[in-house]
């Protein structure tokens, strides 16, 4: 009996022994739970930033009132389709028109007065001149015959008075041509000097004509470009007052014009530079990836909660912008490098074992072997191998890693 007692203690410590020495080895080994077959591929190192849609400059027009008033009419609404020059409202414009109708009356009137101007002095002028030849001829005339009488009285076959009257005639013929002459040149002065003054008075009425058009122009509110209307701020029979913020009263947007701004952290900032490949998603189209390149870098930094940022800029195509509203926050990848063809390793393979990545390899006999790799470009899902791994070995992608390295710094 004692013996028996004897070989049932001995079997149970044995059989003690092998379970400790059993969890004692399961407790430091690693276990795989997933793997996956190395190969070659294309690795891209990304940089992950937020970014908005924005209308491009002159995409998005506010549209104001240049002349106060009360609004006659409001043609549109939010969400309406409009063209470039189309009216969209209209301004109480009597008292303009008012004002035309007088500036239009005194263009007629001056424009009259020109023309008569033209018409006159010309004939004026003609008659003037053909009084003076007459004058002139009527001179010749009478000095002729005193020269004649001159000679007769010499000669003694006319008598002194008859030379005395030749030579009034004469005299009185020299005034009257010189009356004639001035008249003349008065006529032609005063031709020139009226004319300059009807000139300036239709010039004058034709720029106050202008000036009343162009006011009464900025009672017709039209579109300046093609688009939507996006916002209305005023409605019929509300009074607007030029020159105010309020006096916006109408908002079109060219929905095809669009662009993405992405603001890029100063560390990453010097990765960044025009024609690099965008790739970006918007919550309204959940699983659309969308594409573009970077245009252009803002100089200037933009900050946010402390933090410096700067601007990215990426244009979007038509196409792009009829999904796409101003405003929506994109989560956008910058494609900084790519290498194609490459031994491309999942970055879930890397394992953080304290300050060194390692990774776990399945053996072909079931056995698992540690190997920390020499990595090239590094992205966001897979990384380059360099050194450390062949094409085809079987690398973890999910762990379990012994408590003791759990309870150190193993991640």
């Amino acid at each position: 009996m004692k013996k028996l007692v004897w070989v049932i203690v001995v079997l149970l410590l044995a059989g003690g022994a092998w379970l400790l020495l059993r969890g004692g080895r399961d407790k430091g080994a690693v276990r795989i739970v997933s793997t996956q077959t190395l190969g070659r591929g294309t690795v891209r190192k990304v940089l992950e930033a937020t970014g908005i849609v924005k209308a491009m400059v002159g995409a998005q027009v506010k549209i104001g009132a240049r002349s106060s008033g009360v609004i006659e009419s409001m043609l549109v609404k939010i969400g309406d389709h409009v063209n470039k020059g189309d009216l969209i409202a209209s301004i109480d414009s009597r008292e303009e028109k008012a004002e035309k109708i007088e500036a239009e009356a005194k263009l007629a009137r001056d424009e009259a007065e020109l023309k008569r101007v033209r018409t006159v002095y010309p004939l004026q002028i003609a008659e003037a001149e053909a009084q003076l030849r007459e004058a002139q001829a009527e001179q010749d005339y009478a000095d002729k015959n005193f020269e004649r009488q001159e000679k007769l009285v010499a000669q003694e076959l006319q008598a002194q008075d008859v030379l005395d009257q030749a030579r009034q005639n004469s005299l009185t013929a020299r005034s009257r041509v010189a009356a004639r002459v001035a008249t003349a040149a008065r006529l032609k002065e005063e031709f020139t000097q009226e004319l300059i003054k009807a000139h300036k008075a239709v010039s004058q009425d034709q720029a106050a004509l202008e000036a009343v058009d162009i006011r009464l122009s900025y009672k017709r509110i039209v579109s300046p470009i093609t688009g939507i209307v996006s916002q209305v701020t005023a409605q019929e029979g509300e009074t607007v007052v030029s020159g105010l913020q309020v006096s916006n009263i109408i908002t079109v947007l060219d929905p095809t014009r669009l662009e993405m701004w992405i603001y890029v952290d100063e560390t990453d900032v010097g990765h960044v530079k025009p024609g690099l490949p965008v790739e970006f998603t918007v919550d309204a189209y959940p699983g659309t990836v969308f594409r573009g390149n970077i245009d252009r870098v803002y100089p200037e930094p933009e900050v946010r909660d402390n933090i410096v940022y700067y601007l990215a800029i990426v244009k979007l195509d038509p196409e792009q912008a009829e999904k796409l509203r101003p405003e929506m926050t994109t989560q956008c990848r910058i494609i900084v490098e790519v290498k194609k063809d490459v031994l491309a390793l999942p970055n879930t393979a890397l394992k953080w074992v304290g300050d060194r990545q390692y990774v776990y390899v399945e053996e072909p006999g079931g056995g698992v072997r540690r190997v920390q790799p020499e990595l090239g470009l590094q992205g966001i899902e897979t990384s380059e191998v360099l050194s450390g791994l062949s094409e085809g070995d079987k690398v973890a992608t999910q762990i379990v890693l012994p408590s003791t390295a759990l309870s150190g710094t193993a991640k």
